[in-house]
């Protein structure tokens, strides 16, 4: 599975049907799931601070039973280090990308 950088995240709002075919394919989860995530982590940083470390995405993760390394090595290829980089490098892209229908 090929891992997207950080390029292509801030680009999915340009991607037409059969690019965004071709990106959805290589996503180590699905949509749903990776937006699951956002509001998942989201949720916990509105509760308590960042402390630099995925917790909150490896907690979600294992609650699901997602596959967490390949999760994992593209949150962090696309900037997502920690939890509140995941919000600001990955979520804020995608939700550019993908507006929650009002």
């Amino acid at each position: 599975m090929a891992i997207l950088r950080k390029r292509q995240i801030e680009m999915l709002a340009q991607m037409n049907g059969e690019e965004l075919e071709k990106f959805f394919a290589s996503l180590p989860a699905t949509k749903e799931q990776l937006e699951s995530l956002f509001e998942f982590v989201e949720d916990e940083l509105y509760e308590e601070e960042c402390d630099h470390t995925s917790r909150f995405a490896m907690q979600f993760l294992m609650k699901n039973n997602l596959p967490f390394p390949k999760i994992i090595a593209w949150l962090n290829a696309n900037g997502g280090y920690c939890d509140c980089k995941i919000m600001e490098n990955i979520e804020k892209e995608w939700r550019k990308a993908f507006p929650e229908p009002e």
